[in-house]
C-alpha cells in the first residue's frame, strides 16, 4: 500500500547507523518522493537520465527517523472564501 501523503516536497531520513540523508524535489534531479509502506521503502525518483531511469531505494527497516514536508495542494488552490481559484 502507498500512502498518499500528498505531494512530498522535501525529506531528512536518520538511518539506524546514525547517517542522516536529505532530499528535495528538485534539487539534484530529483522529481519524486514517495513511501511505499507494502514494500517498505522510500523510493526517490530522479528521472530518465543518461539512457535510464534512476531511483533510490532506502528501506524502511532502516531508518530510525523521517521527517518530510508535505506541500498540500487544495492550501495553495483556495482563496480566503474557500472557493477554488
Amino acid at each position: 500500500m502507498v500512502r498518499e501523503w500528498g505531494m512530498i516536497e522535501k525529506i531528512e531520513i536518520t538511518m539506524i547507523n546514525e547517517t542522516v540523508h536529505n532530499f528535495r524535489k528538485g534539487e539534484f534531479g530529483v522529481q519524486n518522493i514517495s513511501i511505499d509502506e507494502t514494500r517498505g521503502f522510500i523510493e526517490i525518483e530522479y528521472g530518465i537520465q543518461e539512457g535510464g531511469e534512476k531511483k533510490v531505494m532506502i528501506p524502511l527497516q532502516n531508518v530510525e527517523k523521517c521527517e518530510f514536508v508535505v506541500k498540500n495542494v487544495e492550501d495553495v488552490n483556495v482563496n480566503p472564501e474557500n472557493k477554488p481559484i
